[in-house]
């Protein structure tokens, strides 16, 4: 998961670019290139949705663990258990409602609504959620798991 995260990483480098150009045109030429708008969300949006998977791996999100810090190490496995179970089923709805709307998108082709003249296709974007919740998914049920076979008493 540390290579996946390191190689998701990179995707801001042509996102940072192609803002970068994007202003420049503008400021300079008064004319941004209509491309820019629509890769750079499809970019951020890949970034953010890819990267979900290795924040949650690496236990880098934003944790409420009020309750947690107060109970002893056994009900504190429970209580990840529980977490990651509710995890586990939002990504399995996540990928449920999300894969026959790609599937959807990916049969007829699905073009950009933006009406700009770079029009790209966006099907293959739309796989993004349920390849994303997948990932998801699988991290939470390793995270439960590990809650469940952790041994270690005190």
């Amino acid at each position: 998961m540390q290579r996946f995260g390191k190689l998701i990483s990179l995707l801001l480098l042509p996102l940072i670019a192609m803002i970068v150009y994007s202003s420049l045109m503008s400021y300079f030429f008064k004319a941004p290139p209509s491309w820019t708008f629509e890769m750079s969300l499809f970019f951020f949006g890949s970034f953010f949705m890819l990267g979900a998977a290795y924040c949650h791996s690496e236990k880098k999100h934003v944790a409420v663990d009020i309750l947690g810090r107060y109970l002893p190490p056994k009900w504190q496995r429970r209580l990840g258990v529980f977490i990651e179970l509710i995890v586990l089923l939002v990504a399995v709805v996540f990928i449920y409602v999300s894969v026959p709307n790609a599937w959807q998108s990916t049969m007829m082709g699905e073009r950009s609504v933006h009406q700009t003249p770079f029009n790209p296709p966006v099907w293959w974007f739309r796989w993004m959620i349920p390849i994303a919740s997948t990932l998801i998914a699988l991290q939470a049920f390793r995270d439960m798991l590990g809650h469940i076979f952790n041994k270690q008493e005190n």
